[in-house]
Formats: C-alpha cells, structure tokens, sequence
C-alpha cells in the first residue's frame, strides 16, 4: 500500500516583507522617478508571469487518492518556492533599478 511522502519542509519560514524592502530601496529616489523605476520593476516582474503562475498538471484516470495527494503537495511546495524565488528577483531588480538610477545622475 502506498503512503504519502512527507518532505523536509520547513514550516517556521517567516513571512518577509519585500515590498516594505522595495519601499525602503526606492525611499531615496524622488517621487516622480521612483514611479518610473517602480514601473520599470512591474513590467520585469509581468515578464515572468506565465513561469510562476502557471501549472499544467496531468494524472492517469487510474491514479488512486494517495498519489494524486502527493503530487499535489508537491505542485504545492514548488509553487511556494517559486514564489519566494519571484519576491528575490523584485527585490534585486528593485536594487538594480536605484543603482542605474544613481549611477546616471
């Protein structure tokens, strides 16, 4: 008999607040400009929707329960870790985007 598979994922991940992060990155730029540069920041972000957002996911008619659960918690946890993968990525690109801005002033 199959049993679920329980991975070694670590439930007391604090929650970090990136977009007060961003705000803090961008607090020193002028306020007509860091609209731009958040701008700037929500279309590289848009530019990886489809990766992070999107799932296609196929089971045999036969699978019984215990499979489909695992592959679910599965999906569950990449999908997770993708997410705090895209919250990485805007805050660097955030911090790229000050540092082009002051480099060219």
């Amino acid at each position: 008999m199959s049993q679920i598979i329980h991975f070694p994922v670590s439930n007391n991940q604090r929650s970090h607040d990136y977009d007060s992060d961003i705000d803090e990155a961008l607090a020193s730029i002028p306020s007509k400009d860091r609209e731009k540069l958040r701008f700037e920041l929500i279309k590289t972000i848009d530019g990886y929707d489809a990766f992070f957002t999107q799932w296609s996911l196929s089971l045999p008619d036969d699978s019984d329960e215990t499979l489909k659960k695992q592959i679910y918690d599965l999906a569950h946890q990449e999908h997770g870790r993708k997410v705090r993968m895209l919250k990485d990525i805007m805050m660097l690109k955030a911090k790229v985007l000050v540092a082009e801005y002051r480099k060219h002033r």
